[in-house]
């Protein structure tokens, strides 16, 4: 997920308060400005706040270019969130009656003289004006720093800040009193660390899905014989020091199938019968683009006796030339995760169309690869295993993407978004409080949280549990050999000589950036909704699907097998749910939120709950405890829970239901 521990930090935040039937969008509106202070005006949230602490370890050169954004206020920002949130309700007399863009846009675009005017006032300060967003969103630019500093009244420094060198205004940037409601932030002029979702596991495999190299402890004599990973839950098992009664644990059962989750997930029989997706188009959205997407799905399929991509199935629409290599993380694990997410919605639903949009970078990039999407309604259905580390910090960034989010919604595009890898995001994420990334808790997106998978001999469902479990390592250096901690272990623990790793945990969460929307009001425990205050507020995830490495997706990467897992997985496998579930409806399902919530009340979705006692899992090499379930402070429990949500999909409950409705 798109990690942007750049801007982190903390700061006050403003609510973004959601009605039942109307929208009132303050980050969106003009509300993001200060108060006026002499001819200037100070855009809110225009400066990262972790600048206000990082260190400063020097200045970017004056004559440095910079590309960035000017992003420009909705029109009526409420009366889109309204129609929006008609649209997507099955309970409206507007269900369904989606908008185009031109007639979105038409109403609630920025106009063209809007427009004009922006274009001039940067024109007037020597800045140059190199385009314009699709739907009037913003007005791009390029710069030197001299430029910037002198047009926003700010100044660029450069701070060190999570390992990385970033730059970052100084101070809020500002705009002449004559802009205001004009200019609604900006883009790219501060640096963001943005990654995809983590990509968790990594194991290079071999075709028959044994791992090439597996657990990290030093050998010792002391250690069992290693044993086979499962085909099921419990084929095979291993020896380990006594846990819970227990001196013998089932290894990890990998699935490196599709049929596999597809069997888990009840919609086998549909997609055998013709039910597979086919006539719906999936977008998939990461930065870069990888030159062998196509050629390593089909051999993948081949290999694993799923259908290649036909003719025109796959296609692409890519904004290079590609640049912040450094800063993204390069082009390798972006790669990676675009054979990931192509391979869970093709594997899921082989007969639906899939679109790949590569954006320029991690950051306005993705911004620019969204609205494309959203402007061209390339797709009714969008992936993204990417997000934000956290909401705090993000400022302007809010109100640009949320604005994106409901044009998708009242054109009837659904936007699905990973939780993110890191749990609560304090022991993995190292922020100082729990908190849910962004954009997954976006009311106007459906969070992908993650679970670990269990199925029986026959590949159906079994159980599941939330992902994030506890480690805990075995000391054979005792006798008899002992666990590393007191049970159940760690989230994150030490391998030896202070190296640390994890499984990573789904991550989840209540908001504080956005009320309580109202489709949660009836399933979501108040207790949890008000977790941080009085107010009510939006919790993730919606939905849960496998995202455990130990029980991940075989998948295949410039001719390599790699297994991985996290909200990477589970997010393209949702996506690819709903374009099967898509195919028989009259109308596109479009933002899923209000349908998935009324669709578990009909038992379209399995309420994940805690098990009875404990669940241990073991590593082949019986060096490894896994203890299942344990997501940092997220709670899995019986009902809506702010680690696997709603549950996971329902197989043929699941499909009529959203076939069925309204």
């Amino acid at each position: 997920m798109r990690s942007s521990t750049a801007r982190r930090a903390t700061a006050r935040r403003a609510l973004v308060t959601l009605g039942a039937a109307v929208l009132i969008v303050p980050l969106v509106a003009n509300s993001a400005y200060s108060a006026p202070s002499g001819t200037r005006s100070a855009i809110a949230g225009s400066s990262p706040t972790w600048a206000h602490s990082a260190r400063v370890v020097g200045s970017p050169s004056a004559s440095t270019r910079i590309s960035f954004n000017v992003a420009l206020p909705l029109r009526d920002a409420a009366g889109a969130a309204a129609v929006s949130a008609a649209v997507s309700d099955p309970k409206s007399s507007q269900y369904g009656h989606y908008l185009t863009a031109s007639a979105f846009n038409a109403r609630y675009a920025p106009t063209a003289a809007s427009i004009s005017k922006v274009e001039s006032y940067l024109k007037s300060t020597g800045i140059k004006v190199t385009g314009v967003g699709a739907g009037n969103r913003w007005v791009s630019a390029s710069a030197t720093v001299s430029q910037v500093n002198s047009a926003f009244g700010t100044t660029l420094r450069n701070y060190s800040y999570k390992g990385k060198t970033l730059r970052a205004s100084a101070g809020n940037l500002s705009i002449p009193r004559s802009m205001v409601g004009l200019i609604s932030g900006f883009s790219g002029i501060s640096q963001s660390i943005v990654t995809h979702a983590g990509l968790t596991g990594g194991k290079q495999v071999n075709a028959a899905g044994t791992p090439a190299a597996e657990g990290s402890a030093t050998p010792s004599d002391a250690a069992p014989p290693a044993a086979a990973c499962s085909a099921y839950w419990d084929e095979f098992e291993q020896t380990l020091p006594k846990a819970y009664g227990k001196t013998s644990f089932p290894t990890r059962p990998l699935s490196p199938w599709l049929t596999a989750e597809r069997n888990a997930y009840g919609i086998q029989s549909a997609v055998s019968h013709g039910d597979n997706g086919r006539g719906v188009t999936v977008a998939i959205i990461d930065a870069y683009a990888s030159p062998t997407a196509l050629s390593d799905v089909n051999d993948w399929a081949t290999q694993y006796g799923e259908p290649t991509m036909k003719a025109g199935q796959y296609t692409e629409t890519t904004f290079g030339p590609f640049d912040d290599d450094d800063i993204c993380g390069g082009e390798p694990g972006w790669n990676t995760e675009e054979s990931l997410d192509i391979d869970s919605v093709h594997g899921m639903a082989p007969g639906a169309n899939i679109h790949y949009v590569g954006a320029q970078n991690c950051d306005e990039g993705l911004d620019d690869a969204m609205n494309y999407v959203v402007q061209n309604h390339v797709a009714n259905i969008v992936s993204n295993s990417w997000g934000n580390l956290g909401e705090d910090g993000l400022g302007d960034e809010v109100a640009i993407e949320h604005s994106i989010f409901v044009q998708a919604a009242a054109e009837g595009i659904g936007f699905y978004f990973s939780t993110g890898d890191d749990a609560d995001n304090v022991e993995l994420g190292g922020l100082a409080s729990p908190e849910p990334d962004y954009p997954s808790t976006d009311p106007d997106v459906t969070a992908v949280g993650g679970t670990t998978l269990a199925v029986n001999k026959n590949g159906s469902y079994k159980f599941e549990t939330s992902w994030g479990p506890d480690l805990d390592r075995v000391n054979f250096a005792t006798s008899p050999s002992s666990y590393n901690l007191p049970l159940p272990g760690d989230l994150l623990v030490d391998t030896g000589g202070g190296v640390l790793t994890s499984d990573g945990g789904a991550g989840g969460g209540v908001s504080a950036l956005f009320t309580e929307p109202s489709y949660q009001k009836l399933a979501v425990p108040s207790k949890l909704a008000k977790l941080n205050g009085k107010t009510a507020m939006r919790v993730v995830p919606d939905v849960a699907l496998d995202a455990d490495p130990e029980t991940g997706l075989i998948i295949e990467y410039a001719g390599n097998l790699y297994q991985y897992g996290g909200t990477s997985l589970s997010t393209p496998l949702m996506a690819g749910l709903q374009a099967v579930a898509s195919q028989n409806r009259r109308f596109p399902i479009g933002f899923a939120n209000p349908l998935l919530y009324t669709v578990n009340l009909l038992g379209g979705i399995r309420d994940i709950k805690p098990p009875s006692s404990p669940i241990g899992m073991a590593s082949t090499s019986g060096k490894t405890l896994f203890t299942l379930g344990m997501d940092s402070s997220l709670t899995m429990t019986k009902g809506y829970d702010d680690s696997t949500g709603l549950g996971s999909p329902n197989g043929a409950l699941f499909l009529l239901g959203e076939a069925l409705l309204p």
